[in-house]
This record gives structure tokens, C-alpha cells and sequence, in this order.
């Protein structure tokens, strides 16, 4: 295909180069003073420029990069960067049900929701029904060429979900041959293991050229017995020294930590069921007969003043938790590009991905009472629990506390099949490219859980009595709908019968849709003295789709700690924009050439209506060895479909009533005049009290999606420079400074607090009151609506450092690659009141400094990579007291990474590594040790792995 050419001085592309390579694949330095240059697309700007000469910063992760990181899926490298968070990853979406498995990344800890990924150029269907992030496990990493990571200003280029910025995967678009890799790791530690296995295969013959790859790649489950550092978990207490005559309750901790390991165990629940009387702790023996419980060793009393033990019968925590959701992925990937003529081309690219995922939690935990004449119980327990008989409960009663493991661990699996195609068609008229594309990607998710029960049928079928000769269930109304008695006081002494009509396995199905169609055009439009002013056309229409469907049990929350409603929702978008770059001087002193940077983007969405974002920029090449750059930009966000459309779900919360005459003397000096000046506007008298009933019980209300939502706003601007030294070679060093100012950010709050927000307002205009609901008569608070609301602002700035250098030596090449972010600030603000304001600068997920730093070797057909992963000391908390507790501070953390790689033939390439090589495990103090968003929790692992080039 013919290509838009152009000489240039390659120094130019060089100086402008705002690249960061973490592969170390740095451009070559050419030979000539000019050069032939292709003019290319680079994320941040649908304006194809010459080379990396990029408008923003950029860092770049290299295909081959992922390969010497011993990782197989993009996320596992993207959450190693300073500049990300982990949004969602095996290593910590066990326990959260339907996102069990789901890979997201979160650039500058803004929220996966405000980080948009791009495959090519292009939007990719979100992983989760209602959410916007993309799941990472869908791309296969044996077909990225590279990973661009830009920030600033892209919300005007890309639209919707690009606050934070942009993660561009960018594939290769043709290959010739075959290869086949396989790899494994292997945790020192068993659980954890992992397995790959890819082939690619494509033709680059004629007109047309494909590329192809089938990979498979499983990971297994890592639960806590599985590592010493889990089973023997720090233990919290209560300070020994609370209730002491010359305790200061202001600056002694309540809780403690004072070094104690262990397996904890909880004793109010037991596989065969326990309950107390007489102040001695009860269970059962697997056949049935009552015994007194094997206790292990007291400990002492923890800060809500609960004993739990070490060792001992009861509910052991580390038995029941799980830390790494195991994963299984099959990817199909197929590019293919038919050059129609010299100057039109046709692209199509298919996506296939298969991921089945499961998390696992302890057994079902309940409690319930027993009265002394259920027929299931052996006669000396029944003798002891009547000995507490009163005039309430004649024949006595005792809690029960059973952990249902004979109905086994709570098992949710998740099944993830998406299916995507792209169409294009591009090529030039004239001077100017054009991209015409459709995309359409669907997503099945069906979530199944296994080892549920029909709550209320348990408690029906445990409670029974002695009826003509026959052991039936109590209630009549059980018995009619089918009820059998349910003997748990043992171990698998029930009746299967009716076993199977308490048990159950529960289902979810979800699908998700999204259809794209856009184009574009860029070119250069005119001369002016300085250069030619390169613009740039788009419009595109997106529409999305989502929908769940939980079974009728669910639906009706009949299962035990399960309850799902489901949720349909859709929304379209309609925008266009376009960008100029615009050269203002060249060729001077102290300007070899300044370009001023534009972009402007409107849309227009179904839910929030009518938007736009900009930015605006100069890049500034001072002379061959300095170049500075600034952007200032607005980006927003529109709701996505979850936060709109959430369907309702019943939930109970304790409400204090500001307006309640009772609380007239024990209002906020602060909000006082606020909280009666409101109750008066909404006519509620002086007198009013609610009644002893409203009193008495939690209060129902709802949680659902608001569908009034608008767009999330935020301001940015990025300052930086970079500078290549003449006097070092093979050096450079970038550094920039970024700010996200946020307003208008999506928050949900407890009925709780809704009340409270709403009468401490300054008036009754404010995005709380219109969720509460009062009887007209009463005045009592009837209802309430915990909706998402546009009320919290925040603010994060920092810097991102980079630096590169390539030294060649007789004895081979060396490269050092440091790429660090410090945290200046992070602010939130979930109300926008000043006495809510939280600094979150310096806690363990967000450090001042975090650093990556690689040096590689290279001698001939040997290659080797040393990795250095570290975040500098944090604290739990920036609201820490001395009152609180005696382990706020995270010390630092560091981790290193040696990979290696020789060509045994030009065929055939072997890989080595050992990850995580000094074994360091999270720092073992409570609130951290198990923390795998923060921290390497897998442990020391060798990879191995081949590549052959048939």
C-alpha cells in the first residue's frame, strides 16, 4: 500500500519523543541526518504523525517486554507499573462473587471505571455487566506488539471513561510462519501453579496477510493453608491494658498488635453445630452424641472483647479463606488485512475468549435457636438445653451456631465467553488517510454457585418434633410444602431426602453488548512559515448494552446471603471530533519548533445528554537535547449502566431522625441551624417524635441505580520535559508532572447517612434530600433510595519519572530502565464539605513513591533481566490516632525479578526465570499481610518455557 512519506531530520523524531519504553527497545539513532519517516497513529491523537513524535507522555511496554517479565497476560504487567493500581485480578477478586477472576487495571488509582483500554485504536466490550472496565484476560499476549499507556487530554480524542487516560493494546497485524510456546511457573510453596501453551501461525504472501494465535493458560487457586505466611495469620487484640486505673484512652491504643501468630479459630460455629449452657461450650460427634467441645488455647480477648483460640474445634479462619481465584483462559485471535488496491486496504479482526474462573468462601454460617424438645437432638443434649427452661421457652433454648460443611465451601463459578469482530476499511485519497471501522462484541457471563442451601427451609427442616411415633418438621406449613427433618448435629448422619430440599445450586446469566461505527480522516492541511498544520476528523456511534437474569430463588432471596434482582439497561452515544496541530515557530533559536495542540470532542448520550471535553497544548522543541510539553484538558465520564440502571434491593439500615425532638438538644453545634431550619421547611412540627415501633427495628429502604445521573468532570494538566543529553550517549530522561482535578463524581451512601447529609445541607436543595421519604401524616421516615449521586470531588497530582540508558561493551550490551511516580497528592471528598475532605496520600495503596527499575544483558544469543519492584513506607490510615491501634505504619516493600533467555538455534529459544527471587511476602501485620492489591502474595516461583519458529 502506498503511505504517506515524507524526509525529515530523524533528530527531530528523536528530541520530540515522548516515549517510555519498558522493554528497553529504544529507537534507532540513524545514520544519515535524514531519513525516510512513515507518518503513524500514536495513542493521544488520531493525527498520524512521524514516529513516536507524540503530543502527550506515553509509556510503552513492548510485546517482547511481556515475554522477559515471565508473565502471560497483560495485566499482570500493567499492575506492576508505578503509575497503576490493580482494579480487579485473581489475587483479589475471590470474594467479590460476579467479578471473580476479572483482570482490571487502574491508572493513577482513579477507579477502573476511568481508565479506558483500546485494542488498536478501538473501544473493546467491558468484562462485567453494567461496568465499563475491560477484562485484560481477554487479550492474548503472544499477539501484542505493544501496550500504549498515555495520560492527559485523551477523553477528547477517545471519549467517555479516558480520565485517568488511555491503555491502547495494539496487536501485530500480520505474521510469516508458525511458533509454538509453552511456559510454566512453578510456586516454591504449592498452590499458584501456572500453565501456557500458544500457537501463532500467519502469511504475508500478496495482497493479503493474516495472523492467527490459539493460547491457553490456566492458574491455580492459592488458598490461605496453602502458604505459612496465611495459615499463621497475625492475630489483633485488645490492649490489656484497657480498664486500667491510669489508662489514657487518648493515646493508648485500644487494639494491638504485639507479634501473635496463628490459626485462629472461632468457636461460636462448628461443623456439627455448638451452642453453651452453664458457661460450658457444647458440640457433637460425628455419629450424634453430645460432648463437650475440644477448645484449643484461649486467647486473649480481641478489641470488641470476643475470645477466639488457637487451635481447637470451631470455625478455623485459615481453612475457610482463599487468597488467588484459579483461571482458566482459552484466547482464538485472527487479523487479516486484503490490500484492495495501492491505496485502499480492507482489515477484519476476531476475537474469541473463553474464561472460566470460581471463587470460594467458608461454608454457610448460621445461627439459630434450639429448644429442648427437637427430636433430632440425642437425649442428654436435649436434657441440657431444658435446663434452661424459662416462662418464655418451657423446655429451654439455645443459640446454635453451625457451619454447614457438609453442604460444602460456597462455590461461585464463573463462565465468560465473549465473542468480537472489527471491520475496516483504510487508506488515503490524496494526502489524507481515512479509517472507516464497525466493531460488535458480545459477552455471555453466567455466574453458578454451588453449596447453597433455601435458608428458611434449613430452619424449618433442623426444627423438629416427635409426632405419632414419627420425627417430623415442626411447623405444619413446612411439612405441607414438602419439609423432612435435617439432622446436622454429626457429620453426614442426614437424610438425603432431606438434604436435597434445603440444598441447592443457584444460577446467573448476564450478556453484554456493544456496536461501534466511526471514521476518520487526517492529514496535513496548509502551510504556514512554520510547517504544515496536520488535522484530524472523527465521528463515531456507540451503543451498549447489558442485562442479568438471576434465577427465582435469588431473585426472591430465598438462599442464604444471596439475593440478586435483575438488571437491564442500555444507552447510545453519538459524537464527533477533531484536532489540529498547529506549528508556531521552527528553525530558531531556542525554538527548533513549537506546535500548539488541539482537540475538541462533542457527544451526545441517551442518559446524560449533551457533553464535551477539549485540551489544549504546546510541545516545545528547544533544540536537539531539550523538548517541554504542557496540556490542560477537560475529560469526563459518562454513568455506565450499572450506576443507572441497578435494579432495587431491599436493605435495612438504623436511622437517626435529625428532625425527632428527642435529638433537639443533641444536635451538631456545627449544623444545628441547618438541621432545624430544614426539618421546618419540610413542615415537620417541633413536637414530632416517631413512634415506639419506628423506633424499635431497623428501617427498610433501597439501593438502586439513579437514572438522573450526569457526566463526571475533570480538569487535568500535564507539565513535562525530556532531555537527551549530547554529552551521554544512549541516555534519556523524561519527568512530568500531572493534576486530575474530579468534580461531579459518582458516590452511593447508606440510608445512614443520606439522612444526616440531607439536614446538615444548607438547604433542602441538595442531592440527598429527594432520597428520603416521609409519611405525609406521621412525618416518620418511610422509605429511602440509596441511589448513586454526582457529589464527590477529588484531586491526585504527582510526577512520573523516567530514564533510560544502553551501555555497549566488549563483554556484551547493557540497558538501565527506571520508570518511578511520586504521589504528591490524593484527595477525596465524598460530599464536597470540607469536614469530609480525606487524604489518602502515603496509605497502603497509594505510596509516595513506587519504582521500577530493569537492567538487562545481552551477549550474543543470551539475554538476561534484572527487575526491581519497590514502593516506599506507607500507613493503614491518614486518620490514625494513637487511640486506635499500635500498627498504622507499612514499612516498604521490595521485590525483584531474573528472567533469562538463550537462542539455542535461530529456531528455537529457551526461557528461564525466578520471580519473586528472595521470596519476600507482604509485611505480616494485620491489614496488609494477605493484602494482594499492594503486594506479591504468590511468593518465590521458577518459570520455564520454550519458543520454536517452525
Amino acid at each position: 500500500m502506498q503511505k504517506s512519506i515524507i524526509n525529515t531530520a530523524v533528530r527531530l523524531a528523536m528530541l520530540a519523543a515522548p516515549v517510555a519504553i519498558a522493554g528497553f527497545s529504544t529507537v534507532a539513532v540513524a545514520q544519515e541526518e535524514t531519513a525516510l519517516v512513515e507518518r503513524i497513529e500514536v495513542t493521544g491523537s488520531r493525527i498520524k504523525r512521524i514516529g513516536e513524535l507524540a503530543p502527550t507522555p506515553i509509556t510503552v511496554i513492548t510485546g517482547d517486554s511481556l515475554v522477559s517479565a515471565g508473565v502471560v497476560n497483560v495485566g499482570d504487567l500493567l499492575h506492576k507499573l508505578p503509575n497503576t493500581l490493580v482494579g480487579l485480578s485473581p489475587e483479589t477478586s475471590n470474594n467479590t462473587v460476579f467479578a471473580s477472576g476479572l483482570n482490571n487495571t487502574d491508572l493513577r488509582g482513579l477507579g477502573s471505571s476511568r481508565t479506558l483500554v483500546l485494542v488498536n485504536g478501538r473501544r473493546f466490550v467491558s468484562g462485567a455487566p453494567g461496568s465499563s472496565a475491560v477484562d485484560l484476560n481477554n487479550i492474548p499476549t503472544a499477539v501484542v506488539e505493544r501496550v500504549e499507556i498515555t495520560t492527559g487530554g485523551a477523553s477528547a480524542v477517545y471519549g467517555s471513561d479516558a480520565i485517568a487516560g488511555v491503555v491502547n493494546i495494539i496487536t501485530k497485524k500480520s505474521y510469516d510462519g508458525i511458533t509454538l510456546d509453552v511456559s510454566t511457573t512453578q510456586p516454591t510453596q504449592s498452590g499458584g501453579e501456572e500453565e501456557y501453551a500458544s500457537i501463532t501461525f500467519g502469511s504475508e504472501s500478496g495482497r493479503a496477510s493474516f495472523i492467527t494465535n490459539l493460547s491457553w493458560a490456566r492458574q491455580k487457586q492459592i488458598s490461605y493453608m496453602d502458604r505459612d505466611y496465611l495459615r499463621d495469620a497475625p492475630i489483633v487484640i485488645r490492649n490489656p491494658r484497657v480498664g486500667a486505673v491510669d489508662f489514657d484512652a487518648r493515646n493508648e491504643p485500644n487494639a494491638v498488635f504485639e507479634g501473635l501468630l496463628g490459626r485462629q479459630v472461632l468457636a461460636a460455629y462448628d461443623k456439627t453445630g455448638t451452642f453453651v449452657v452453664g458457661g460450658k461450650r457444647y458440640n457433637f460427634t460425628d455419629s450424634g452424641e453430645l460432648k463437650e467441645m475440644a477448645l484449643g488455647q484461649p486467647l486473649p480477648p480481641n478489641p470488641n472483647g470476643r475470645v477466639d483460640y488457637l487451635g481447637g474445634e470451631g470455625y478455623v479462619f485459615a481453612e475457610n479463606q482463599f487468597l488467588r481465584t484459579p483461571l482458566d483462559r482459552i484466547n482464538l485471535f485472527s487479523s487479516m488485512k486484503y490490500d484492495i488496491n495501492d491505496n485502499h486496504a480492507f482489515t477484519a479482526e476476531f476475537t474469541y475468549s473463553k474464561t472460566d474462573a470460581y471463587g470460594e468462601s467458608s461454608p454457610a454460617f448460621l445461627s439459630f435457636g434450639v429448644l429442648g424438645d427437637n427430636a433430632l437432638l440425642p437425649q442428654a443434649a436435649r436434657d441440657l438445653i431444658r435446663s434452661t427452661a424459662n416462662s418464655n421457652f418451657p423446655d429451654g433454648r439455645v443459640s446454635m451456631g453451625y457451619l454447614a460443611s457438609d453442604f460444602g465451601n460456597r462455590r461461585y463459578s464463573q463462565d465468560r465467553t465473549l465473542a468480537r469482530i472489527a471491520l475496516g476499511l483504510e487508506g488515503f485519497v490524496g494526502d489524507y488517510s481515512y479509517d472507516v471501522y464497525a466493531t460488535s462484541g458480545h459477552v455471555q457471563a453466567d455466574t453458578e454457585w454451588y453449596g447453597e442451601m433455601f435458608e428458611q427451609r434449613f430452619y424449618d427442616a433442623v426444627d423438629a418434633i416427635e409426632l405419632d411415633g414419627q420425627i417430623v418438621c415442626r411447623s405444619a406449613a413446612a411439612r405441607a410444602n414438602g419439609c423432612l427433618p435435617l439432622d446436622i448435629f454429626g457429620r453426614g448422619i442426614y437424610n438425603q431426602d432431606a438434604y436435597n430440599w434445603v440444598s441447592t445450586d443457584a444460577l446467573r446469566r448476564s450478556s453484554i453488548q456493544q456496536h461501534v461505527v466511526g471514521a476518520s480522516v487526517s492529514g496535513e492541511l496548509f502551510e504556514v512559515p512554520a510547517g504544515g498544520v496536520a488535522g484530524a476528523l472523527t465521528a463515531e456511534y456507540r451503543k451498549e448494552k447489558a442485562d442479568t437474569l438471576p434465577d427465582p430463588a435469588m431473585r426472591d432471596g430465598l438462599l442464604f446471603n444471596n439475593q440478586s434482582a435483575p438488571l437491564a439497561g442500555d444507552f447510545d452515544v453519538k459524537e464527533m471530533a477533531a484536532e489540529l496541530s498547529v506549528p508556531l515557530l521552527a528553525d530558531l533559536p531556542f525554538a527548533d519548533m513549537l506546535t500548539l495542540e488541539t482537540a475538541f470532542r462533542w457527544m451526545d448520550y441517551s442518559t446524560s445528554g449533551t457533553d464535551n471535553a477539549w485540551k489544549i497544548g504546546l510541545n516545545w522543541a528547544v533544540n536537539d537535547e531539550l523538548r517541554v510539553r504542557v496540556n490542560r484538558s477537560k475529560s469526563v465520564r459518562a454513568p455506565n449502566i450499572g450506576e443507572l440502571y441497578n435494579p432495587p434491593g431491599q436493605t435495612f439500615r438504623s436511622i437517626t431522625d435529625w428532625c425527632a425532638s428527642s435529638r433537639a438538644n443533641a444536635l451538631p453545634e456545627k449544623y444545628a441551624d441547618n438541621i432545624r431550619a430544614n426539618c421546618a421547611a419540610q413542615g415537620i412540627p417541633t413536637s414530632f417524635e416517631p413512634s415506639a415501633e419506628w423506633f424499635s427495628s431497623t428501617r427498610p429502604g433501597f439501593i438502586v441505580g439513579n437514572t438522573e445521573l450526569k457526566n463526571e468532570v475533570a480538569k487535568d494538566i500535564t507539565v513535562g520535559f525530556v532531555y537527551t543529553p549530547a554529552f551521554i550517549d544512549n541516555f534519556s530522561l523524561t519527568v512530568d508532572y500531572w493534576k486530575f482535578d474530579i468534580s461531579d463524581m459518582i458516590n452511593s451512601f447508606t440510608g445512614t447517612s443520606l439522612v444526616t447529609l440531607c439536614y446538615q445541607a444548607d438547604s433542602l436543595d441538595n442531592p440527598y434530600c429527594p432520597l428520603i421519604e416521609r409519611d405525609p401524616q406521621t412525618f416518620e421516615i418511610v422509605n429511602y433510595f440509596e441511589k448513586p449521586v454526582n457529589s464527590a470531588v477529588s484531586r491526585t497530582s504527582g510526577f512520573d519519572i523516567e530514564a533510560n540508558y544502553r551501555l555497549a561493551t566488549a563483554v556484551g550490551d547493557f540497558g538501565f530502565r527506571l520508570i518511578s511516580t511520586y504521589l504528591q497528592e490524593r484527595m477525596y471528598n465524598s460530599t464536597g464539605r470540607p469536614d469530609d475532605q480525606v487524604i489518602n496520600t502515603g496509605e497502603v495503596l497509594r505510596p509516595k513513591w513506587k519504582h521500577r527499575w530493569t537492567t538487562d544483558y545481552t551477549y550474543a544469543d543470551f539475554s538476561a533481566a534484572l527487575t526491581m519492584t519497590h514502593r516506599s513506607a506507607t500507613v493503614l490510615s491518614n486518620t490514625w490516632s494513637p487511640n486506635v491501634n499500635n500498627y498504622n505504619d507499612v514499612p516498604s516493600y521490595t521485590t525483584f525479578d531474573l528472567t533469562t533467555r538463550y537462542n539455542v538455534s535461530p529456531k528455537l529459544q529457551l526461557r528461564t526465570g525466578m520471580l519473586n527471587m528472595f521470596d519476600r511476602n507482604p509485611p505480616r501485620q494485620p491489614g496488609v499481610y494477605d493484602d494482594g492489591a499492594a503486594f506479591e502474595v504468590i511468593g518465590r516461583r521458577i518459570t520455564a518455557g520454550l519458543k520454536y519458529d517452525f
